[in-house]
């Protein structure tokens, strides 16, 4: 997959998960502190693991039908 394309959603679905308030957590973080620090983490497993990472992506499109109701079918994680 092309890395600045799986960047570019990777780093649009955790920014949208950052809130104004910025509230703190029972961590000991704030929230956007938090979501940043998992969307390197993703990152960095994405890198390491790319073949993985497409197994995801086609589970979440599968999982994404199935939400939507065109699908009856649970898709399974490939491991």
């Amino acid at each position: 997959m092309d890395q600045v394309k799986v960047n570019d959603v990777i780093n649009e679905f955790f920014h949208s998960l950052k809130t104004e308030e910025d509230q703190m957590l029972e961590t000991g973080l704030t929230n956007n502190t938090t979501v940043e620090v998992l969307r390197q983490a993703v990152l960095q497993l994405i890198q390491n693991n790319p073949e993985r990472f497409e197994k995801y992506v086609k589970f979440f499109e599968e999982a994404c039908m199935y939400l939507q109701d065109e699908t009856d079918f649970v898709p399974e994680i490939e491991k």
